[in-house]
């Protein structure tokens, strides 16, 4: 995670590890702006990033709690239902995709013939 080096203000890793304060990239609020975007207009691009993030947001959150900005934070998710919102997320992931667009020539196709 490459905001944990910018939240210690440091390239060394356990710097990085032990930063006082949480990168800019864990606050939840941007993961919901993401995913709110990426409704209105539907690109496989963006469902992968908020997917992403919003995996890592929920790994996090089960650790330290979610983070809000600017409207504050959780206490750390319980175990159960850090398994049921990262399955339900990853069973409407398909719901988001945008629908894939094929074109076939019909000469492309092989003909069986009788």
């Amino acid at each position: 995670d490459l905001d944990h080096f910018v939240a210690a203000r440091s390239l060394d890793v356990e710097d990085a590890l032990h930063a006082p304060r949480r990168g800019v990239l864990h606050n939840s609020t941007l993961v919901f702006l993401l995913a709110s975007f990426h409704l209105h207009t539907p690109h496989l691009l963006l469902v992968i990033l908020s997917v992403a993030c919003a995996t890592h947001q929920l790994r996090d959150g089960a650790r330290r709690g979610l983070m809000f900005l600017p409207f504050g934070g959780t206490p750390p998710l319980p175990y159960p239902l850090y398994l049921a919102l990262m399955s339900l997320l990853t069973l409407s992931f398909p719901r988001f995709l945008p629908p894939l667009q094929r074109t076939v020539q019909k000469d492309s196709l092989p003909l069986k013939e009788l």
